[in-house]
């Protein structure tokens, strides 16, 4: 019996329908969003990049785009909605030959449907660059002298007066100097640098340079033990030397040493926020009397009160560094208020300056630091740059621990920025009397003493040796470390 045309109908209605329903699911499914894509180089370019790639992973780990060419790469690239990481990857050999620098680097981003997203790919430096010098005065004593550096990336070894070394991947590296000495007797020096060192993190330029030893310096009294010591070890040692015997007293009791320790000729405060080295100050503070209290203040020149110049915020008002007299100075409470817990540095654009000339504000470019800091007047970052390094030498065991931009989790204690900054305030503002008669007091108060105010030299013998110096010469700006090695 023949079906009525009306079932027909009906029938191809049907079909219709559920093809029409699945191309539309098909269609759905290839449905893709954009994703703006920028790599944001840091010292790299993209020439150096010419054995790299980009990969796209889907959150199966596998590669759904890949491209070879970085220097052409897309602006943008569609993507289904999902998770994906994406990354830059070295493709070539690995061989720890000079002026080949690796990058890599990757960053999660999640595609939504029907929405664009931004993604910045960080790409840095994934080796550590390794350059020998010698200085005048072994060259002229020595002969013969030559360099081998093993390390789990391969073995280098050059006869060269200077030498540039390859790149590294990792730690421990062992340094081996062979030499002939004025006996003519040949004579090794061998170095290690472990996994951990912070001069071999990825990005530096370590430049091991070596010199004529001069024997030490020699030491007498409380520095005693630190004598013929250099670098970390007399970091530690100091540290011992000013952490032995301390006495911690109340955060009370400030107030009576500093009518004693921070007194100018004329009696009154000695506040570094308002002090005017130059002439007449804005305003003076008289002992006891001018105290902030619970009344606050409502300017400047109202009252002076007690600066955390390491902020106690950092250390969660913890002890003994809440009431250590060292970093704690006698400040308007004004410009204290101003200061609030930003870090010490160097203001490019002021959004509040005291009456003295102390700024806060954007960090200026090229500080290495992008937030908002607070500058000093020059005649005081010395002080305040030897407070910092007696704080990272006297707390070092706790300071990994603590969120700021200033403490660093090595043993030097300080970011490399910072460390750039407070050697420069240290060397243009030296030493002052103000700060050796205050050491006295403190060392009547709390039974230690700043360490690098009775011996500028340590800051150098210490910090000096990881100065940055940028100096790898394969066209990457860098962070750069100096170890200086002494033959005897």
């Amino acid at each position: 019996m023949r079906k009525p045309l009306s079932h027909l109908l009906l029938i191809l209605l049907l079909v219709s329908f559920f093809s029409c329903n699945k191309e539309e699911q098909l269609v759905e499914q290839e449905v893709t969003s954009g994703v703006n894509l920028c790599l944001d180089l840091k010292s790299a370019t993209t020439s150096l990049l010419k054995d790299h790639l980009l990969d796209v992973n889907n959150d199966q780990g596998e590669v759904v785009q890949s491209f070879i060419d970085l220097d052409n790469l897309p602006s943008t690239i569609d993507l289904k909605s999902g998770t994906y990481e994406i990354a830059v990857r070295y493709t070539g050999a690995l061989s720890p030959q000079f002026n080949y620098p690796i990058y890599g680097g990757k960053q999660s981003v999640t595609v939504t449907k029907d929405q664009t997203t931004d993604l910045s790919l960080e790409v840095t430096q994934a080796n550590f660059g390794i350059a020998v010098a010698y200085a005048d005065d072994f060259k002229s004593s020595f002969s013969n002298y030559s360099v081998a550096i093993s390390s789990p990336d391969g073995d280098l070894s050059y006869p060269d007066s200077e030498t540039r070394f390859g790149y590294f991947f990792k730690g421990p590296i062992t340094i081996t100097l062979t030499y002939t000495d004025a006996q003519n007797a040949v004579q090794q020096q061998v170095k290690t640098l472990a996994a951990d060192n912070p001069s071999i993190n990825a990005g530096t330029a370590l430049t091991v340079k070596y010199q004529i030893g001069n024997g030490g310096d020699v030491y007498e009294g409380y520095y005693e033990s630190a004598s013929n010591k250099t670098g970390l070890e007399l970091k530690s040692t100091l540290g011992d030397i000013i952490s032995a015997n301390y006495r911690s007293r109340s955060y009370g009791d400030l107030w009576n040493i500093y009518k004693l320790s921070d007194i100018r000729a004329d009696g009154t405060i000695w506040d570094m926020y308002s002090d005017n080295p130059n002439g007449a100050n804005p305003y003076d503070f008289m002992p006891g009397s001018n105290q902030c209290g619970g009344s606050g203040f409502s300017g400047e020149g109202d009252c002076y009160n007690r600066e955390h110049s390491v902020p106690k915020s950092w250390f969660d008002d913890a002890s003994p560094m809440y009431t250590d007299m060292v970093h704690l100075v006698p400040t308007d409470g004004k410009v204290n208020n101003m200061r609030s817990n930003f870090p010490f540095g160097e203001v490019g654009t002021a959004s509040n300056t005291s009456e003295n000339g102390c700024k806060v504000g954007s960090a200026r470019s090229g500080l290495g630091y992008s937030g908002t800091v607070f500058e000093p007047i020059d005649a005081y970052k010395g002080d305040f740059a030897r407070i910092y390094f007696y704080f990272v030498t006297r707390y070092d065991d706790r300071i990994a621990g603590w969120n700021n931009a200033v403490f660093s989790t090595d043993e030097y204690g300080l970011d490399q920025w910072v460390i750039n900054m407070m050697l420069e305030w240290h060397t243009n503002d030296p030493v002052s009397d103000k700060e050796r008669n205050r050491n006295t007091y403190i060392q009547e108060f709390q039974s230690n003493r700043n360490p690098y105010v009775d011996h500028p030299e340590f800051v150098d013998m210490i910090w000096g040796a990881v100065e940055s110096k940028q100096v790898l010469k394969n066209g990457v700006v860098c962070a750069g470390f100096e170890l200086i090695y002494s033959v005897n």
